[in-house]
């Protein structure tokens, strides 16, 4: 799936600012997020991850060797480069967290960005929100255009590093189950 620019756009809107419910696509997925860390830190670590992220798709051309990367988080920055002694403890935990369930190797950070190329058809994922479910527990929402599978071990690097502890999904879910997350 490609990203179109407006699109990228609007899941950055998404990233602060909820979406009504009846602009909310049929189907959703959504991932189950145990968290070793306050949800709000939580919240707010996959989100300022997400915004450069999605500010380097609409500003930065992908044909280049590097992508600019002093806007990155330096936590993540640092997980996802490997120098243990500045990864803090909740990325480094979420760092062997994936290596134990993905069965595989921490995303490289410049590998990681790419994912986010508007004319690359890698990311099947598109960001909706994220909602609390209990004590130390959210669940991410992403739009996939109706897929149940697809490319998202990204999504699940990020999740696992901002301090996951579990991460299970996707599951493909009907949108009046955010509907219901989201009611006051």
């Amino acid at each position: 799936m490609l990203h179109e620019i407006e699109d990228i756009e609007q899941e950055k809107r998404r990233l602060t600012h909820r979406q009504p419910v009846q602009e909310a696509p049929p189907v959703l997925c959504a991932f189950d997020v145990l968290t070793n860390s306050p949800v709000e830190k939580y919240s707010a670590r996959i989100r300022s991850v997400l915004s450069t992220a999605l500010d380097l798709a609409v500003s930065e051309s992908f044909d280049g060797d590097d992508l600019p990367v002093d806007a990155i988080p330096e936590w993540f920055a640092a997980a996802s480069r490997g120098s243990s002694a500045t990864i803090p403890e909740f990325a480094q935990h979420g760092k062997d967290r994936y290596a134990a369930a993905i069965k595989g190797g921490a995303w490289e950070l410049q590998e990681w960005l790419f994912q986010f190329d508007p004319d690359s058809e890698f990311r099947g994922w598109a960001w909706w929100d994220l909602t609390r479910t209990g004590e130390g527990k959210v669940r991410i929402w992403v739009d996939t255009w109706g897929e149940s599978f697809f490319a998202c071990d990204e999504l699940r690097w990020l999740a696992y590093t901002a301090g996951g502890d579990e991460v299970s999904g996707p599951i493909l879910v009907r949108t009046s189950d955010w509907v219901s997350a989201v009611a006051p």
